[in-house]
């Protein structure tokens, strides 16, 4: 939402893990789990990663891809998205000023399909 709270996020989770090593169980709230937004494009997730199965997998966001190397890849060719290309270019993902939102595209699949 754009409201600075000071709060760092990376810091908090920190924090939580520890929390969790400490009393031996894991905590409530899901910031932990899945990892906070990217902010930049260096931060964006790898959309071709396998799936997350484990709670120790959902760390990739901190620890790197190699906590889910040798998991499973469900994709038969590897993702693309217009939207990452233009992050990747330092455009915004979508250019509001022409309407270029995935809900206003032709391939963008309607009720009917």
């Amino acid at each position: 939402m754009g409201i600075e709270t000071g709060v760092d996020i990376d810091k908090l989770i920190d924090c939580v893990w520890t929390a969790e090593r400490i009393i031996g169980r894991e905590l409530y709230g899901h910031v932990s789990k899945a990892g906070p937004r990217p902010k930049t494009v260096d931060q964006l997730y790898d959309i071709n990663a396998p799936f997350i199965e484990t709670l120790e997998e959902a760390r990739h966001f901190k620890k790197g891809p190699e906590v889910y190397e040798g998991g499973i890849y469900p994709y038969n060719e590897p993702i693309t998205s217009p939207y990452r290309d233009r992050l990747e270019q330092g455009l915004p993902a979508f250019d509001s000023a022409e309407g270029d939102f995935p809900w206003k595209q032709d391939w963008f699949p309607s009720k009917e399909d």
